[in-house]
């Protein structure tokens, strides 16, 4: 029988190839003489024919790969993923080099280079193209060394210097050290937030099963949080904390109070509940009786029920909860910035108030690479804590 799944033009693919093909044409930099200036545009034909052409190739490659389903079967999409990578590098390099060149030739000596809309639509069609190509492919290390290519790429062309001219490149190495405290406390909260969540979330929800009279309750409590738009929850624990921290000097000592990482913390770890709790309950629930029953009728004591049955069939959902979870709370992190927190959100504030796309570009990527990463790592962690077999292992 034909397989028509994989007989047939990808459509996804091909679409991503057409896309990228048509962010080439629009000016993919814009050269500024200062911060504040307007600039004008350069496409990727007007800064350099050979690059453009090298571009264009790439793109064509990705579109045969979508129009030929043999060679999609045969690699599993591995040269649209190649393609897409050589695309990303080129297109950074080419900003880079070819802002560079603008630069020099009408003698900016404070200028820099902004990523237009080409380059945002050509970055839009590799992302597009290379997270259909992972859904496809059946290698779990191929899906999760895909990103970190993706990621080494870009530090690799930061580190040798290629896009230094970059805007908010040039807002990174005037702020850097800075960014490098910005960065860690923005993990450090993060990270601070969902491991109480956790810590919190997977007994709560193992007592909402065991005890089903608390889930109601229970969950009315961690579904309301959600409900509360972020900026108001942050705000809300601003009066109380306050309050105890003049009540009781030893916690003002401890850093507790009205503004600063304490409310942000409280804040994101409410927000970071749900989806572990509600995950942790569903494990249980949807756990087969059947397998509890087995393990009870080999004398498995309950403490061996819980351990040896129950937890590794529940882990894999556990983990896409805390998936969730931490993906979410980096991103709701740039909001803690407003009470006075850490985290990248100092940048992207800042520029927002100076009208300053830079630098709010600056804060933004870091926070995109942080929650793709932590995406990325989870869902391995997740499909390798599957019992059994594992699907896909090379």
């Amino acid at each position: 029988m034909i397989d028509r799944e994989r007989s047939v033009v990808d459509k996804v693919t091909l679409s991503g190839a057409l896309v990228g093909g048509g962010g080439l044409f629009l000016p993919v930099f814009i050269v500024k003489e200062h911060r504040l200036d307007a600039g004008f545009p350069v496409s990727f034909a007007g800064m350099s024919l050979p690059l453009f052409f090298l571009a264009l190739a790439f793109v064509v490659a990705i579109a045969i790969v979508g129009v030929l389903p043999g060679l999609r079967r045969r690699s599993r999409n591995l040269p649209a993923v190649l393609a897409a990578l050589c695309l990303f590098a080129l297109l950074w390099a080419g900003t880079g080099i070819g802002g560079a060149a603008e630069l020099a030739e009408y003698e900016f000596e404070r200028g820099r280079v902004s990523p237009s809309s080409g380059f945002w639509i050509v970055l839009l069609a590799i992302l597009i193209i290379v997270t259909h190509s992972m859904k496809q492919s059946t290698s779990v290390w191929l899906r999760g060394c895909v990103p970190l290519a993706f990621v080494a790429t870009l530090i690799a062309l930061f580190v040798v210097g290629v896009i230094d001219d970059v805007a908010f490149v040039r807002e990174y190495y005037t702020r850097e050290d800075r960014f490098v405290r910005e960065l860690t406390a923005h993990i450090g909260i993060a990270a601070g937030a969902v491991g109480a969540a956790v810590a919190v979330g997977v007994p709560t929800g193992i007592l909402a099963y065991r005890i089903r009279s608390l889930e109601r309750p229970l969950f009315a409590v961690v579904n309301g949080v959600q409900t509360i738009p972020s900026l108001a929850l942050f705000g809300l624990m601003i009066a109380p904390l306050a309050l105890i921290s003049q009540r009781f000097p030893i916690l003002r000592e401890l850093g507790v109070r009205g503004v600063g990482n304490t409310p942000a913390l409280l804040a994101l770890f409410l927000y970071a509940l749900l989806p572990i709790v509600r995950n942790t309950y569903t494990s249980l629930a949807v756990m087969d009786p059947a397998v509890i029953h087995a393990g009870t009728g080999m004398g498995m004591t309950r403490r061996q029920l819980m351990w040896q049955v129950e937890v590794p069939i529940s882990l894999p959902i556990i983990l896409a909860g805390v998936r969730v979870s931490m993906v979410q709370t980096i991103g709701n992190t740039t909001v803690a910035a407003l009470i006075g927190a850490g985290g990248l959100g100092n940048f992207v504030f800042q520029g927002l108030g100076q009208a300053a796309p830079d630098l709010i570009v600056m804060g933004v990527i870091p926070i995109v690479i942080l929650a793709l990463l932590a995406d990325r790592v989870f869902q391995l962690i997740s499909e390798w804590a599957v019992p059994g077999p594992k699907r896909g292992a090379v």
